[in-house]
């Protein structure tokens, strides 16, 4: 089932609703579709409001005028309501393929996680804004498209842990993400939130994990204790290549399938 506005937080709601309305007025009939989706769509969403994760997709690269005045509405709406987005413009043309679009405004910019996105719309993860919805447009990801984007979200993981960039932030993220690529290669699920992937990791993974899992939940919300931090902070570079020794998979597990976490149980014992 799809998300509804009215379900939203106000903020998000509004948001998308105004970007929506001055998006309309700036691109007219080259709008082919809207859709809001991200951590906000779930119920179980963040108690502190994130990125507004929205896509938009156009049937042809707005000229430099029109590109300006979209930056100007997103800027415009987020000063005003305290939010902030991360917007992909996409072209009609590339929509309808499985490879990862480029970004229509910057096409240097490529949607790596483009086969988790689809997988996520086509399970009813968005909010309908304008035009066509998801299921009429993007086709459905492959399970070795959706394997090749959660090995590069975990590459975007590596890299950080690789950097030093270990602050409460990007910890977080590493341990929530990564917690969401382990049910996603032991079920065949991606549609799932942080939250739930956090969740199932307390199910799943051995103790040692838990306090790091359970301050990565607080830092989520927004409530992380004193602590958590440190937790965070060490725990970062071990997840993130506890991750990596489960991945790839050739083909992901067969509906009903019982749990293989015996062997990283033994794995990682300690």
């Amino acid at each position: 089932m799809t998300a509804s506005l009215d379900e939203l937080p106000i903020a998000a709601s509004l948001g998308w609703s105004r970007f929506r309305d001055k998006t309309r007025r700036c691109l007219g009939d080259d709008l082919t579709a809207l859709w809001g989706y991200g951590g906000t769509i779930f119920p179980d969403r963040s108690r502190r409001l994130g990125d507004l994760d929205t896509l938009a997709v156009v049937e042809r690269v707005p000229d430099e005028r029109t590109k300006q005045r979209l930056e100007q509405v997103e800027a415009e709406i987020a000063q005003e309501l305290g939010i902030h987005w991360d917007i992909w413009y996409v072209l009609a043309a590339d929509a309808v393929r499985s490879d990862p679009p480029s970004h229509a405004l910057d096409p240097e910019r490529r949607r790596t996680s483009w086969a988790i996105d689809c997988a996520h719309w086509w399970a009813g993860r968005y909010v309908s804004l304008s035009g066509r919805v998801p299921e009429r447009l993007v086709p459905a990801p492959t399970w070795p498209a959706i394997e090749a984007a959660l090995i590069r979200e975990l590459e975007h993981l590596e890299r950080h842990v690789q950097e030093g960039d270990d602050d409460p932030v990007e910890a977080t993220y590493a341990i929530c993400n990564g917690s969401r690529i382990l049910y996603a290669i032991e079920t065949g699920d991606v549609a799932i939130s942080k939250r739930a992937g956090g969740m199932w990791a307390l199910d799943h993974l051995p103790e040692r994990w838990h306090e790091a899992i359970r301050a990565a939940g607080r830092a989520y919300d927004g409530e992380a204790k004193a602590r958590d931090e440190e937790v965070l902070r060490d725990a970062m570079a071990p997840f993130v290549a506890m991750v990596r020794q489960h991945l790839p998979l050739d083909d992901p597990p067969s509906p009903g399938e019982p749990p293989s976490w015996s062997g990283l149980n033994e794995a990682h014992q300690g």
